[in-house]
């Protein structure tokens, strides 16, 4: 049986806490390994045409302002962001053309 002190230390002790800040470390290492990892990719989206770039809902200066942001921070999730956001406001601007195309009904009485 396991005492409430021995469990406290077993919780919250020295061991525990450096095993904590050791996981954190290798998770915040990992995350930026990533990153860069991303960055490499997203990089060459530069390499793409004007034309390609807007297919996949894109703009040159989205991809320079990702790669502008800090080095830690993911470049692919903010083109992600904006990408999404960008074909929900063509999406959202065309069905509302829709709408107002459609010709209003008569009424016949």
């Amino acid at each position: 049986m396991i005492t409430s002190e021995k469990a406290y230390s077993r919780y919250f002790g020295p061991t525990s806490a450096i095993r904590r800040f050791v996981q954190s470390l290798v998770l915040a290492v990992v995350a930026l390994a990533r990153a860069i990892a991303h960055r490499r990719e997203v990089r060459t989206l530069l390499e793409l045409d004007e034309r390609s770039l807007q297919d996949i809902g894109l703009l040159r200066s989205d991809v320079i302002g990702a790669l502008d942001q800090p080095l830690a921070k993911d470049p692919s999730v903010i083109l992600m962001v904006r990408s999404v956001d960008r074909r929900s406001r063509i999406r959202a601007g065309a069905h509302a053309a829709r709408r107002v195309a459609k010709p209003a009904r008569a009424e016949v009485g």
